[in-house]
């Protein structure tokens, strides 16, 4: 099996794999071992709070979103996946502050600058 360096990540690829193949229940699984083998592991994290919201944990979700953006402020996907959150629910002013920092990590995100662009008209009215 993985060293222990590495198992953090292998539980992550197994959550990825999971998801893959619609198992969610299995791929949510993995994720919390990777998390469990690695506390700083914000793409587990990240894939975590998309399960959470899927499932209709919408705290849960952001609170995973949260974790991964500070852990790993350099992802553009927590950013971006807590700001459309955010805007879903009507948090108009703290989805335009995280789609900016999921854009100064990502420039070139088409999803988030589509986002921004409806958050500039929101924020205007």
């Amino acid at each position: 099996l993985a060293s222990d360096d590495a198992m953090a990540d292998v539980w992550y690829n197994i959550g990825q794999v999971a998801i893959g193949i619609g198992d969610l229940g299995l791929a949510y699984q993995a994720l919390k071992v990777a998390i469990s083998a690695d506390s700083n592991h914000a793409e587990a994290y990240t894939n975590l709070g998309v399960l959470e919201l899927r499932k209709g944990n919408v705290e849960a979700a952001r609170a995973n979103f949260r974790t991964a953006q500070t852990h790993a402020p350099q992802m553009y996907e927590p950013f971006y996946n807590g700001a459309l959150l955010a805007y879903n629910l009507g948090e108009f002013q703290e989805a335009f502050e995280l789609a900016q920092k999921a854009r100064d990590a990502f420039p070139d995100h088409t999803d988030t600058l589509e986002l921004l662009g409806q958050l500039n008209q929101q924020l205007r009215l």
